[in-house]
């Protein structure tokens, strides 16, 4: 069956591109002589982590508790979760999940290391722990530097835990506007965290993992000599954003949402796909994906069901009824709205898998 057979819209996995990517990457975190451990929120199905690990990934990254018990019911055993856990319920799931698994946590704060260490030591377990650093975003993270060495100094003896290292999120590469500044971000996110360790380790204690994500700082990052491991997650699709911040071309991108033309006016067209098929989140040029094949054609505002499509220049359209094919803004969060995708290979259809950890926000 080919691609453009399908009914729409449709959530469309290039299996070749994909597969790419996920080699590429390895090859970076491989030149660089780091560990790859991918985020998994990104695809969000624990085949795909299969695949990963396969190419050479030392396990994977959740965002949530809930992400990581589907990722081990699915046969990865080997989880950092990338978010700070609060509350008995987490603490529960947790402690049974690391019976099962080789599971790590993040947390930037005495109270949620104490909440764990408790757990934990009452059961008689031991939590590995990641002191997650801030190095510019501004959201979960505590201070580089001297903020983590204290943070570190009041945790590192607490029973039930293991002090493994720290690890950091540059997210505000997204607001870069060059390749250099973006290798620039990559360069100091890997230096500050490799000053970090050390004044860590000048206090005696082991800093096994210096650890850092972003896709679009990977590639620099990854080689700041003292760096060990790599979280990137998107790389695995990549989407209209990744492209406009330089981290890949458009021939990267695995993830399209196929959708039909159901309108057509002077101005404007109207495909079936809108915010609840391809997420609110604008790209950094303001529009809302990119129409492959089509780059007179701007998908300038959405509506849950109806994406409105301004005509911007000279060139081909299609019709009432022709299907085209959407490179989304952000894949992470398409994937997080549709039950299932269809994988393809050389535009044929191979087959439809569950995202199974779709929904998982707890």
């Amino acid at each position: 069956m080919h691609k453009f057979d399908l009914d729409t819209p449709a959530l469309v996995i290039d299996w070749d591109i994909m597969q790419r990517n996920i080699c590429a990457m390895q090859q970076v975190a491989d030149d660089a002589g780091v560990k790859l451990r991918p985020h998994t929120k990104t695809h969000k199905t624990p085949l795909i982590s299969h695949l990963q690990m396969r190419a050479g990934a030392k396990g994977i990254t959740v965002a949530k508790l809930g992400e990581a018990e589907v990722m081990n019911a699915g046969g990865v055993d080997d989880i950092l979760i990338a978010f700070p856990l609060q509350g008995a319920p987490k603490m529960e799931r947790l402690l049974y999940l690391a019976e099962r698994a080789n599971v790590r946590v993040s947390l930037d704060s005495r109270q949620v290391a104490q909440d764990i260490s408790d757990a934990a030591h009452a059961r008689g377990a031991k939590i590995g722990m990641y002191v997650e650093v801030d190095v510019g975003l501004g959201r979960v993270g505590t201070m580089h530097h001297e903020g983590a060495r204290d943070l570190v100094r009041e945790i590192v003896e607490l029973p039930g835990v293991e002090f493994l290292g720290i690890m950091t999120h540059a997210g505000h590469t997204y607001k870069a506007k060059s390749l250099e500044e973006i290798r620039q971000i990559g360069k100091e996110e890997g230096e500050w965290m490799v000053e970090t360790a050390e004044l860590i380790r000048a206090d005696g204690i082991e800093v096994r993992e210096v650890s850092v994500g972003s896709t679009p700082t990977a590639r620099f990052s990854a080689n700041v000599k003292g760096v060990t491991e790599i979280r990137p997650g998107t790389y695995v699709f990549y989407d209209t954003t990744q492209v406009l911040k330089y981290a890949c071309s458009w021939d990267d991108c695995a993830q399209t949402i196929l959708a039909t033309v159901v309108a057509k006016h002077p101005d404007r067209l109207i495909f079936d796909a809108g915010s609840k098929t391809l997420s609110s989140d604008a790209a950094p040029n303001g529009l809302f994906g990119t129409v492959k094949n089509f780059p007179n054609l701007e998908i300038w505002r959405l509506n849950e069901e109806h994406a409105t499509v301004r005509i911007a220049g000279e060139g081909p359209l299609p019709n009432i009824g022709d299907k085209v094919e959407i490179i989304p803004n952000h894949a992470c969060a398409v994937m997080n709205l549709h039950d299932s995708f269809v994988a393809v290979s050389q535009d044929q259809v191979i087959g439809e898998f569950e995202i199974q950890a779709r929904g998982k926000i707890r």
